[in-house]
């Protein structure tokens, strides 16, 4: 329904501020209006722990800048 409003109101105000008064992503509402979902970007807690457990391993451990 946001999306929708969103929509009819398109040539009068700006994209970005009626999404964020609505609490609606921009790219969630260009994906509504695609027919489709929005890109998901994030990873999930446990990718996120899986990718830094592999990073730690992968650098012996080494905190801050590293040099291969």
């Amino acid at each position: 329904m946001k999306h929708a409003w969103i929509e009819a109101q398109d040539r009068d105000l700006e994209l970005t501020g009626m999404c964020a008064a609505l609490d609606v992503s921009v790219s969630g509402y260009r994906a509504w209006r695609r027919g489709g979902k929005a890109d998901s970007k994030r990873l999930t807690d446990s990718q996120m722990l899986a990718l830094i457990r592999s990073i730690h391993v992968k650098y012996k451990g080494a905190y801050g800048t590293y040099y291969d």
